[in-house]
Protein backbone atom coordinates (compact mmCIF):
# COMPACT_ATOMS: atom_id res chain seq x y z
CA UNK A 1 0.00 0.00 0.00
CA UNK A 2 1.85 3.14 -1.36
CA UNK A 3 1.54 6.41 0.64
CA UNK A 4 1.27 9.69 -1.24
CA UNK A 5 1.19 13.40 0.65
CA UNK A 6 -2.21 13.31 -0.36
CA UNK A 7 -3.06 10.50 1.96
CA UNK A 8 -1.27 11.97 4.91
CA UNK A 9 -3.44 14.11 7.73
CA UNK A 10 -0.43 16.54 7.95
CA UNK A 11 1.39 16.31 4.33
CA UNK A 12 4.59 15.18 4.56
CA UNK A 13 5.66 17.39 7.65
CA UNK A 14 5.53 14.03 10.32
CA UNK A 15 8.13 12.47 7.61
CA UNK A 16 11.23 13.79 8.84
CA UNK A 17 13.73 13.43 5.58
CA UNK A 18 16.23 12.94 7.98
CA UNK A 19 14.74 9.39 8.86
CA UNK A 20 16.23 8.04 5.38
CA UNK A 21 19.41 8.26 7.50
CA UNK A 22 18.26 5.09 9.37
CA UNK A 23 21.35 2.99 9.69
CA UNK A 24 21.17 -0.23 8.23
CA UNK A 25 21.85 -1.49 12.23
CA UNK A 26 18.60 0.00 12.98
CA UNK A 27 16.93 -1.61 10.11
CA UNK A 28 18.73 -5.10 11.60
CA UNK A 29 17.29 -4.56 15.40
CA UNK A 30 13.89 -3.45 13.81
CA UNK A 31 13.60 -7.29 12.68
CA UNK A 32 14.69 -8.57 15.62
CA UNK A 33 12.28 -6.33 17.22
CA UNK A 34 9.12 -7.49 15.46
CA UNK A 35 10.47 -10.86 15.65
CA UNK A 36 9.96 -10.74 19.36
CA UNK A 37 6.65 -9.32 19.08
CA UNK A 38 5.75 -12.07 17.29
CA UNK A 39 7.13 -14.70 19.21
CA UNK A 40 4.82 -13.20 22.06
CA UNK A 41 2.27 -15.19 21.07
CA UNK A 42 4.59 -18.73 22.04
CA UNK A 43 2.61 -19.85 25.13
CA UNK A 44 6.01 -21.51 26.72
CA UNK A 45 7.77 -17.67 26.27
CA UNK A 46 4.73 -16.36 28.25
CA UNK A 47 5.32 -18.56 31.06
CA UNK A 48 8.98 -17.77 30.88
CA UNK A 49 7.88 -14.25 31.20
CA UNK A 50 5.68 -14.74 33.34
CA UNK A 51 8.16 -16.47 35.51
CA UNK A 52 10.58 -13.53 35.70
CA UNK A 53 7.98 -10.83 36.64
CA UNK A 54 6.27 -13.22 38.82
CA UNK A 55 9.96 -13.64 41.13
CA UNK A 56 10.62 -10.08 40.87
CA UNK A 57 7.19 -9.62 42.78
CA UNK A 58 8.00 -12.25 45.59
CA UNK A 59 6.93 -11.69 49.62
CA UNK A 60 8.70 -8.51 50.80
CA UNK A 61 8.65 -6.57 47.33
CA UNK A 62 5.69 -4.57 48.43
CA UNK A 63 4.22 -5.04 44.99
CA UNK A 64 0.74 -6.94 44.04
CA UNK A 65 1.28 -10.45 43.65
CA UNK A 66 -0.17 -11.59 39.71
CA UNK A 67 -1.36 -15.03 39.09
CA UNK A 68 -2.06 -16.84 35.30
CA UNK A 69 -5.74 -18.60 34.52
CA UNK A 70 -4.91 -21.11 31.84
CA UNK A 71 -8.03 -21.22 29.45
CA UNK A 72 -9.54 -24.21 28.12
CA UNK A 73 -8.09 -23.65 24.35
CA UNK A 74 -4.80 -23.61 26.34
CA UNK A 75 -4.71 -19.53 26.52
CA UNK A 76 -3.47 -17.51 29.39
CA UNK A 77 -4.93 -14.50 31.37
CA UNK A 78 -2.79 -12.41 34.01
CA UNK A 79 -4.89 -11.37 37.15
CA UNK A 80 -4.04 -9.66 40.40
CA UNK A 81 -3.77 -12.51 42.75
CA UNK A 82 -6.74 -13.09 45.21
CA UNK A 83 -8.89 -10.27 43.66
CA UNK A 84 -12.18 -9.91 42.59
CA UNK A 85 -14.61 -7.21 41.39
CA UNK A 86 -18.08 -6.51 41.61
CA UNK A 87 -20.56 -3.73 40.99
CA UNK A 88 -21.70 -2.59 44.28
CA UNK A 89 -25.14 -2.80 43.25
CA UNK A 90 -24.49 -6.66 43.14
CA UNK A 91 -22.55 -7.46 46.09
CA UNK A 92 -25.00 -5.79 48.29
CA UNK A 93 -27.13 -8.89 46.99
CA UNK A 94 -28.44 -11.36 49.46
CA UNK A 95 -27.26 -14.33 46.99
CA UNK A 96 -24.18 -12.40 46.35
CA UNK A 97 -23.17 -11.45 49.72
CA UNK A 98 -23.60 -15.31 51.29
CA UNK A 99 -21.42 -16.49 48.15
CA UNK A 100 -18.43 -13.79 49.31
CA UNK A 101 -19.01 -14.87 52.67
CA UNK A 102 -18.56 -18.54 52.26
CA UNK A 103 -15.51 -17.37 50.36
CA UNK A 104 -14.06 -15.21 53.12
CA UNK A 105 -14.21 -12.02 50.77
CA UNK A 106 -15.34 -8.97 52.15
CA UNK A 107 -16.02 -6.06 49.88
CA UNK A 108 -14.45 -2.80 50.04
CA UNK A 109 -15.34 0.48 47.82
CA UNK A 110 -12.33 1.09 45.44
CA UNK A 111 -11.35 4.69 46.08
CA UNK A 112 -12.20 6.95 42.68
CA UNK A 113 -14.58 5.17 40.89
CA UNK A 114 -17.88 6.97 42.91
CA UNK A 115 -18.42 3.61 45.27
CA UNK A 116 -19.81 1.71 42.21
CA UNK A 117 -16.96 -1.06 42.43
CA UNK A 118 -16.17 -3.46 44.98
CA UNK A 119 -12.66 -5.24 45.43
CA UNK A 120 -12.84 -8.20 47.56
CA UNK A 121 -9.72 -9.87 48.56
CA UNK A 122 -8.17 -13.15 49.86
CA UNK A 123 -4.85 -14.07 49.36
CA UNK A 124 -5.68 -18.05 50.26
CA UNK A 125 -7.74 -18.07 46.75
CA UNK A 126 -5.65 -19.15 43.93
CA UNK A 127 -6.61 -17.36 40.39
CA UNK A 128 -8.19 -20.88 38.86
CA UNK A 129 -10.17 -20.74 41.69
CA UNK A 130 -11.40 -17.37 41.86
CA UNK A 131 -11.88 -17.26 38.37
CA UNK A 132 -14.75 -20.23 38.91
CA UNK A 133 -16.00 -18.25 41.19
CA UNK A 134 -16.54 -14.91 39.10
CA UNK A 135 -18.21 -17.25 36.61
CA UNK A 136 -20.81 -18.87 38.79
CA UNK A 137 -21.37 -14.93 40.08
CA UNK A 138 -21.98 -14.20 36.65
CA UNK A 139 -23.79 -17.34 36.10
CA UNK A 140 -26.70 -15.65 38.76
CA UNK A 141 -26.60 -12.20 37.23
CA UNK A 142 -23.88 -10.62 38.76
CA UNK A 143 -21.54 -8.43 37.09
CA UNK A 144 -18.36 -10.18 38.70
CA UNK A 145 -14.66 -10.48 37.24
CA UNK A 146 -11.07 -11.66 38.58
CA UNK A 147 -8.76 -8.04 38.81
CA UNK A 148 -7.21 -8.28 35.31
CA UNK A 149 -4.02 -7.00 34.67
CA UNK A 150 -2.98 -4.39 31.62
CA UNK A 151 0.19 -5.58 31.03
CA UNK A 152 1.74 -3.51 28.07
CA UNK A 153 1.72 -6.99 25.40
CA UNK A 154 0.65 -10.33 26.64
CA UNK A 155 3.19 -10.91 29.38
CA UNK A 156 5.14 -7.85 29.37
CA UNK A 157 6.99 -5.63 27.22
CA UNK A 158 10.99 -6.66 27.96
CA UNK A 159 11.25 -8.73 24.86
CA UNK A 160 10.68 -6.71 21.51
CA UNK A 161 11.94 -3.41 23.83
CA UNK A 162 13.70 -0.40 22.74
CA UNK A 163 16.28 0.44 20.79
CA UNK A 164 18.62 3.39 20.24
CA UNK A 165 18.70 5.25 17.27
CA UNK A 166 20.58 8.28 16.18
CA UNK A 167 17.35 9.66 14.36
CA UNK A 168 15.80 13.02 16.12
CA UNK A 169 12.87 14.00 15.62
CA UNK A 170 12.55 18.07 14.54
CA UNK A 171 8.99 18.94 14.50
CA UNK A 172 8.02 21.19 17.53
CA UNK A 173 8.23 24.30 15.64
CA UNK A 174 6.60 22.96 12.38
CA UNK A 175 3.29 25.24 11.60
CA UNK A 176 -0.31 23.93 12.46
CA UNK A 177 -2.29 22.54 9.58
CA UNK A 178 -4.81 25.34 8.40
CA UNK A 179 -7.93 26.67 10.18
CA UNK A 180 -8.96 28.78 12.67
CA UNK A 181 -7.59 27.67 16.16
CA UNK A 182 -9.56 25.74 18.58
CA UNK A 183 -9.88 25.81 22.40
CA UNK A 184 -6.64 24.26 23.64
CA UNK A 185 -6.66 20.32 23.88
CA UNK A 186 -5.50 18.77 26.84
CA UNK A 187 -3.76 14.96 25.98
CA UNK A 188 -3.75 12.64 29.12
CA UNK A 189 -1.20 9.81 28.57
CA UNK A 190 -2.15 7.19 31.01
CA UNK A 191 0.59 4.88 30.82
CA UNK A 192 4.09 4.14 33.50
CA UNK A 193 4.45 7.68 33.84
CA UNK A 194 7.67 9.95 32.98
CA UNK A 195 11.08 9.94 34.00
CA UNK A 196 11.87 12.32 37.01
CA UNK A 197 14.71 13.41 35.25
CA UNK A 198 13.76 16.39 32.59
CA UNK A 199 15.16 16.02 29.58
CA UNK A 200 17.91 18.46 28.42
CA UNK A 201 17.00 19.20 24.97
CA UNK A 202 13.96 20.93 25.67
CA UNK A 203 11.20 17.96 24.70
CA UNK A 204 8.54 16.91 27.16
CA UNK A 205 9.32 20.14 28.88
CA UNK A 206 5.53 20.95 29.16
CA UNK A 207 5.22 17.70 31.56
CA UNK A 208 4.40 18.49 34.82
CA UNK A 209 6.50 15.98 37.35
CA UNK A 210 3.86 14.95 39.92
CA UNK A 211 3.13 12.07 42.86
CA UNK A 212 0.92 10.63 40.38
CA UNK A 213 2.91 10.43 37.14
CA UNK A 214 6.59 9.84 38.04
CA UNK A 215 8.31 6.40 36.38
CA UNK A 216 10.55 5.22 38.80
CA UNK A 217 13.11 3.40 36.18
CA UNK A 218 14.89 1.18 38.22
CA UNK A 219 12.76 -0.15 41.54
CA UNK A 220 12.01 -3.55 40.65
CA UNK A 221 13.45 -5.54 42.66
CA UNK A 222 12.93 -3.52 45.74
CA UNK A 223 15.83 -1.04 46.13
CA UNK A 224 16.73 -1.29 42.40
CA UNK A 225 19.09 -3.85 40.60
CA UNK A 226 21.21 -1.38 38.10
CA UNK A 227 19.16 -1.61 34.83
CA UNK A 228 16.12 -0.27 33.86
CA UNK A 229 12.89 -2.30 34.82
CA UNK A 230 10.90 -4.16 32.21
CA UNK A 231 8.58 -1.39 31.53
CA UNK A 232 10.79 1.36 31.74
CA UNK A 233 10.17 4.26 29.74
CA UNK A 234 7.45 3.41 27.95
CA UNK A 235 5.49 6.23 29.02
CA UNK A 236 8.20 8.55 28.53
CA UNK A 237 8.36 7.00 24.83
CA UNK A 238 4.04 7.21 24.42
CA UNK A 239 4.25 10.69 25.60
CA UNK A 240 6.71 11.91 23.18
CA UNK A 241 4.61 10.58 20.51
CA UNK A 242 1.95 12.50 21.20
CA UNK A 243 4.54 15.48 21.20
CA UNK A 244 5.85 15.16 18.06
CA UNK A 245 2.19 14.68 16.49
CA UNK A 246 0.34 17.46 18.60
CA UNK A 247 2.97 20.02 19.44
CA UNK A 248 0.15 22.66 20.42
CA UNK A 249 -1.55 20.62 22.88
CA UNK A 250 -1.33 20.49 26.25
CA UNK A 251 0.32 17.07 27.69
CA UNK A 252 0.27 15.73 30.60
CA UNK A 253 1.00 11.83 32.16
CA UNK A 254 -0.57 10.04 34.71
CA UNK A 255 0.55 6.41 36.07
CA UNK A 256 -1.32 3.28 36.24
CA UNK A 257 1.44 0.85 35.68
CA UNK A 258 4.67 0.01 37.55
CA UNK A 259 8.01 0.53 36.05
CA UNK A 260 7.65 -3.10 34.94
CA UNK A 261 4.28 -2.48 33.02
CA UNK A 262 2.11 -4.05 35.16
CA UNK A 263 -0.99 -2.17 36.76
CA UNK A 264 -4.50 -3.91 37.42
CA UNK A 265 -7.53 -2.80 35.39
CA UNK A 266 -8.72 -1.12 39.02
CA UNK A 267 -5.29 1.23 38.82
CA UNK A 268 -6.19 1.88 35.20
CA UNK A 269 -9.85 2.54 35.68
CA UNK A 270 -8.92 5.15 39.01
CA UNK A 271 -6.23 6.66 36.32
CA UNK A 272 -8.47 7.21 33.71
CA UNK A 273 -11.47 9.06 36.13
CA UNK A 274 -8.84 11.37 37.49
CA UNK A 275 -7.28 11.94 34.23
CA UNK A 276 -11.00 13.14 32.86
CA UNK A 277 -11.94 14.80 36.35
CA UNK A 278 -8.61 16.95 35.95
CA UNK A 279 -9.62 18.30 32.72
CA UNK A 280 -8.47 15.55 29.77
CA UNK A 281 -9.86 16.29 26.64
CA UNK A 282 -8.28 13.35 25.11
CA UNK A 283 -7.26 9.80 26.89
CA UNK A 284 -4.41 7.70 25.76
CA UNK A 285 -4.07 4.36 26.81
CA UNK A 286 -0.90 2.54 25.75
CA UNK A 287 -2.00 -0.99 27.61
CA UNK A 288 -4.56 -3.75 27.51
CA UNK A 289 -5.79 -7.22 27.91
CA UNK A 290 -7.70 -10.11 27.13
CA UNK A 291 -9.94 -11.17 29.62
CA UNK A 292 -11.62 -14.70 30.75
CA UNK A 293 -14.40 -15.39 28.34
CA UNK A 294 -13.50 -12.50 26.71
CA UNK A 295 -15.64 -10.25 28.83
CA UNK A 296 -15.77 -6.55 29.51
CA UNK A 297 -13.89 -6.10 32.33
CA UNK A 298 -15.59 -4.75 35.51
CA UNK A 299 -13.41 -1.73 36.82
CA UNK A 300 -12.68 -0.25 33.58
CA UNK A 301 -16.55 -0.74 32.41
CA UNK A 302 -17.65 1.55 35.48
CA UNK A 303 -14.73 4.00 34.60
CA UNK A 304 -16.10 4.65 30.92
CA UNK A 305 -20.04 4.98 32.27
CA UNK A 306 -18.14 7.97 35.09
CA UNK A 307 -16.45 9.45 31.71
CA UNK A 308 -19.54 10.00 30.13
CA UNK A 309 -21.51 11.05 33.29
CA UNK A 310 -18.60 13.93 33.37
CA UNK A 311 -18.85 14.80 29.97
CA UNK A 312 -22.59 15.60 30.20
CA UNK A 313 -21.74 17.30 33.83
CA UNK A 314 -19.16 19.29 32.17
CA UNK A 315 -20.53 19.67 29.13
CA UNK A 316 -17.45 18.83 27.25
CA UNK A 317 -16.57 16.21 24.62
CA UNK A 318 -13.77 13.37 26.01
CA UNK A 319 -12.25 11.02 23.50
CA UNK A 320 -10.94 7.89 24.67
CA UNK A 321 -8.14 6.15 22.52
CA UNK A 322 -6.16 2.87 22.81
CA UNK A 323 -3.81 0.18 21.72
CA UNK A 324 -5.60 -3.03 20.32
CA UNK A 325 -2.91 -5.25 21.66
CA UNK A 326 -0.07 -7.25 20.20
CA UNK A 327 -1.69 -10.65 20.85
CA UNK A 328 -1.82 -11.36 17.10
CA UNK A 329 -5.03 -12.83 17.25
CA UNK A 330 -8.51 -11.43 16.81
CA UNK A 331 -9.73 -12.21 20.18
CA UNK A 332 -10.83 -8.41 21.89
CA UNK A 333 -8.26 -6.49 23.80
CA UNK A 334 -9.61 -4.36 27.01
CA UNK A 335 -10.34 -1.12 27.11
CA UNK A 336 -9.74 -1.01 23.29
CA UNK A 337 -12.46 -3.21 22.40
CA UNK A 338 -15.02 -1.08 23.96
CA UNK A 339 -17.52 0.85 22.25
CA UNK A 340 -17.05 4.36 23.63
CA UNK A 341 -13.13 3.43 23.15
CA UNK A 342 -10.90 4.71 19.65
CA UNK A 343 -9.30 1.10 19.22
CA UNK A 344 -5.94 1.54 17.18
CA UNK A 345 -4.30 -1.77 15.92
CA UNK A 346 -0.46 -1.88 14.41
CA UNK A 347 1.17 -1.65 10.62
CA UNK A 348 4.31 -2.05 9.31
CA UNK A 349 5.80 0.96 7.89
CA UNK A 350 4.32 0.18 4.76
CA UNK A 351 1.30 0.38 5.77
CA UNK A 352 0.41 -3.92 5.51
CA UNK A 353 -1.08 -5.76 8.16
CA UNK A 354 1.43 -6.17 11.32
CA UNK A 355 1.01 -9.89 12.41
CA UNK A 356 1.68 -9.49 15.48
CA UNK A 357 -1.50 -6.86 16.27
CA UNK A 358 -4.02 -7.85 17.69
CA UNK A 359 -7.31 -7.18 15.24
CA UNK A 360 -10.74 -8.17 14.51
CA UNK A 361 -14.29 -6.16 14.27
CA UNK A 362 -14.09 -4.54 17.08
CA UNK A 363 -11.08 -2.38 15.90
CA UNK A 364 -11.81 1.49 14.62
CA UNK A 365 -8.56 1.90 13.08
CA UNK A 366 -4.86 1.37 12.43
CA UNK A 367 -1.16 3.18 11.66
CA UNK A 368 2.42 2.40 12.10
CA UNK A 369 3.63 0.55 14.58
CA UNK A 370 6.65 -0.53 13.55
CA UNK A 371 9.86 1.53 14.64
CA UNK A 372 8.08 4.41 15.69
CA UNK A 373 10.72 6.75 16.76
CA UNK A 374 10.18 8.84 20.23
CA UNK A 375 12.45 10.08 23.34
CA UNK A 376 13.09 7.54 25.61
CA UNK A 377 15.01 7.24 29.09
CA UNK A 378 18.42 7.21 30.49
CA UNK A 379 19.71 3.53 31.82
CA UNK A 380 21.22 0.09 31.14
CA UNK A 381 18.55 -2.61 30.01
CA UNK A 382 18.83 -5.74 31.98
CA UNK A 383 20.68 -8.38 30.51
CA UNK A 384 17.46 -11.42 31.75
CA UNK A 385 15.67 -9.45 28.88
CA UNK A 386 18.36 -8.72 26.59
CA UNK A 387 21.45 -10.89 25.24
CA UNK A 388 22.91 -7.16 24.24
CA UNK A 389 21.47 -4.68 26.89
CA UNK A 390 22.10 -1.34 25.71
CA UNK A 391 23.15 1.71 28.06
CA UNK A 392 21.56 5.25 26.75
CA UNK A 393 22.76 8.85 28.15
CA UNK A 394 21.32 11.86 28.16
CA UNK A 395 18.23 12.96 26.08
CA UNK A 396 18.11 9.38 24.31
CA UNK A 397 15.92 8.86 21.44
CA UNK A 398 15.08 5.22 20.57
CA UNK A 399 12.62 3.50 18.38
CA UNK A 400 10.05 0.82 19.13
CA UNK A 401 7.28 -1.30 18.25
CA UNK A 402 3.74 -2.03 19.16
CA UNK A 403 0.22 -0.82 19.02
CA UNK A 404 1.59 1.14 22.30
CA UNK A 405 2.87 3.60 19.60
CA UNK A 406 0.34 3.62 17.36
CA UNK A 407 -2.43 4.41 20.08
CA UNK A 408 -0.68 7.92 21.01
CA UNK A 409 -0.25 9.13 17.45
CA UNK A 410 -3.93 8.76 16.20
CA UNK A 411 -4.63 10.82 20.06
CA UNK A 412 -2.21 13.40 18.87
CA UNK A 413 -3.50 13.58 15.36
CA UNK A 414 -7.34 13.93 17.11
CA UNK A 415 -6.26 16.64 19.29
CA UNK A 416 -4.36 18.46 16.74
CA UNK A 417 -7.16 18.80 14.36
CA UNK A 418 -9.28 20.07 17.11
CA UNK A 419 -7.01 22.36 17.69
CA UNK A 420 -6.53 23.42 14.28
CA UNK A 421 -10.65 24.56 14.20
CA UNK A 422 -12.58 21.46 13.51
CA UNK A 423 -15.85 21.90 15.46
CA UNK A 424 -15.25 18.46 18.11
CA UNK A 425 -13.22 15.68 18.90
CA UNK A 426 -15.87 13.79 17.18
CA UNK A 427 -15.95 15.77 14.21
CA UNK A 428 -11.51 15.44 13.92
CA UNK A 429 -11.90 11.90 14.58
CA UNK A 430 -14.10 11.20 11.89
CA UNK A 431 -11.97 13.41 9.36
CA UNK A 432 -9.17 11.40 10.24
CA UNK A 433 -10.70 8.04 9.65
CA UNK A 434 -11.71 9.48 6.31
CA UNK A 435 -8.32 9.79 5.24
CA UNK A 436 -7.36 6.16 5.54
CA UNK A 437 -7.85 3.13 3.35
CA UNK A 438 -10.16 0.17 5.20
CA UNK A 439 -7.90 -3.03 5.63
CA UNK A 440 -9.84 -6.12 7.17
CA UNK A 441 -9.54 -6.96 10.68
CA UNK A 442 -7.21 -3.30 11.19
CA UNK A 443 -10.20 -0.65 10.34
CA UNK A 444 -9.03 2.78 8.57
CA UNK A 445 -5.50 2.45 7.82
CA UNK A 446 -3.87 6.06 8.55
CA UNK A 447 -0.52 7.27 7.62
CA UNK A 448 0.61 9.14 10.40
CA UNK A 449 4.34 9.01 11.35
CA UNK A 450 6.69 6.79 9.62
CA UNK A 451 8.41 3.81 11.21
CA UNK A 452 12.16 2.58 11.02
Amino acid sequence: MATSSKDLPFGQELHDPREEARSADDRARLCGQVAALDKGRNLALRRHLFDLLETRRTTGSGLPRIGRVIEPGGTDVVVAWGELLLRTVDASEPEAARLLDRFGLVPTPVDGLRGRVVRCVNAEIGPKRLSRLAQTLRNRGFAASVNHIAPLAPIGKGLGGAEPTTVRSDVRGVTTVTGDPGDGVTVAVIDTGIAHKPRTDGWLDQVRRTAHNEDPLDAIPQGGDGFLDYGAGHGTFAAGVVAQVAPGARLVVDRALDSDGIGSEVDVAVALVRAVEAGADVVNLSLGSQTLDDLPPVAIAVAIELVSELEREKQREVMLVAAAGNYGDSRPCWPAAFRRVVSVAGLTSGLRPATWSSRGFWVDCSTVGEGVVSTYVEGTESPELDIQPDTYGTDPWAFWSGTSFAAPQVAGAIARLREAGRPSLRAALAELLAAGRPVPGYGQAIAIMRGT
